[in-house]
């Protein structure tokens, strides 16, 4: 029964990936008509007030018997996240942020390891080392080295999703999974609404089309809503590290769907970087099993 569970949740996380798959590409379709903090202002305020019209009394009271500890780091990784997602997306390729995406598998042992002291091993090192190498050959557009802002707001962006994990697995030991994810979505649009009046101009929501409209509606319900419960629901049952390497999932479907949606498609050397990365969280997820199971029997050896 346990087991079975288990992969109920493992299960959500896939989905969880497909959505995201499917929102990557969409998103850069939108930022024809639409600019990235218009698009994060108005996708995160009505996620927000969809949380609250079907949850506000529930989460009002969660929030009022905890902290602000508890939730705000959690909350504002994953607004730092997003906010940093949709400008690479705006300056890099979908394919190239699925997979920059994908190394929070990576950063969140040793976030865990600096924030709450839970143990790393060495063993992990050689695997990063060979990240990085996949890295490389991801940003070389076949002539040169090429890790534009695109790419660097999207590496901010895994370390973001990384922090979120850490933190949000420990929220989550306090709050239920529709508050946890009430508040990031709310921190997320306290944040994008005054960039966007700072940074960008009003004029521009009179010029944005139908088709992009839709496509914020479907960032805001599925990869919002729906998203993040599904990733927080995960938290509550599975480790963050196991929710990290299942979401490694994302850029490969990212880049199947970005071909088709969007024409894009990774040089040859590009796919040997990210069949690198990709060789490299499936040993990290062994690893950290191998690490967990261990773990389980030491404190269970009955």
């Amino acid at each position: 029964m346990e087991k079975t569970k288990k992969y109920k949740y493992m299960a959500f996380i896939l989905l969880q990936s497909l959505i995201y798959g499917f929102g990557n590409p969409l998103t850069k379709i939108a930022f024809e008509t639409i600019t990235p903090f218009w698009s994060l202002a108005v996708r995160f305020t009505t996620a927000f007030l969809v949380f609250i019209l079907f949850f506000g009394k529930g989460i009002i009271v969660s929030l009022k018997c905890v902290g602000p500890k508890v939730y705000l780091p959690a909350g504002i990784c994953m607004a730092t996240a997003y906010i940093t997602c949709n400008l690479a997306l705006n300056w890099t390729s979908s394919t190239n942020v699925g997979f920059l995406m994908s190394l929070p598998v990576i950063f969140a042992p040793i976030l865990a390891f600096l924030i709450y002291k839970v143990k790393y091993r060495f063993i992990h090192v050689p695997i990063q080392i060979l990240v990085v190498m996949g890295l490389y050959f991801l940003c070389f557009d076949g002539t040169s080295f090429v890790f534009g802002k695109g790419e660097v707001t999207a590496l901010i962006t895994a370390i973001s999703i990384a922090g979120a994990l850490v933190f949000g697995e420990e929220s989550l030991k306090q709050l239920n999974p529709v508050t946890v994810s009430a508040v990031q979505a709310g921190i997320t649009a306290l944040i994008s609404l005054p960039c966007a009046l700072i940074f960008e101009s009003t004029e521009v929501l009179s010029r944005v089309s139908l088709p992009a409209w839709l496509v914020i509606l479907y960032l805001a319900i599925f990869c919002t809503n729906i998203a993040y419960m599904l990733q927080n629901s995960a938290l509550k049952n599975i480790s963050a590290s196991a929710v990290s390497m299942l979401q490694c999932t994302q850029p490969i479907l990212t880049a199947v769907i970005s071909y088709f949606i969007l024409k894009e498609k990774l040089s040859s050397i590009g796919v040997l970087g990210a069949a690198i990365i990709i060789m490299c969280l499936v040993a990290e997820n062994i690893i950290t099993a191998k690490e967990q199971s261990s773990s389980a029997r030491r404190e269970n050896p009955i």
